[in-house]
């Protein structure tokens, strides 16, 4: 399977929208996570895992509404130090409410 086929149906790289973040701090809130990233463009979905407890499971999705806005964001919060941790921001296909990678 190539990247594109991965990653949608996109011509290239620029034309993705959705974002995997790795590595989140368990202390950075909800709303500290889309203020962060929302400084990059408007985010139409965010969504943190949390276990059964509702605790933190250290990744999220963000979904901007411009390719550019998550282009940006990929370059300048990918190997930042937010919180306690080291963020690893990367691309990823769309995600409906529901479905599994």
């Amino acid at each position: 399977m190539s990247n594109q086929d991965r990653h949608g149906s996109s011509p290239g790289p620029s034309q993705f929208t959705s974002l995997y973040i790795a590595n989140l701090d368990p202390q950075v809130s909800d709303e500290a996570l889309i203020q962060i990233f929302s400084g990059f463009g408007k985010i139409i979905r965010s969504v943190r895992a949390k276990d059964f407890r509702g605790e933190s499971r250290g990744f999220a999705f963000i979904e901007f509404e411009s390719s550019v806005s998550a282009e940006q964001a990929v370059e300048h919060m990918d190997g930042r130090l937010i919180g306690q941790k080291i963020l690893c921001v990367e691309r990823t296909p769309k995600v409906n409410e529901g479905e599994y990678i």
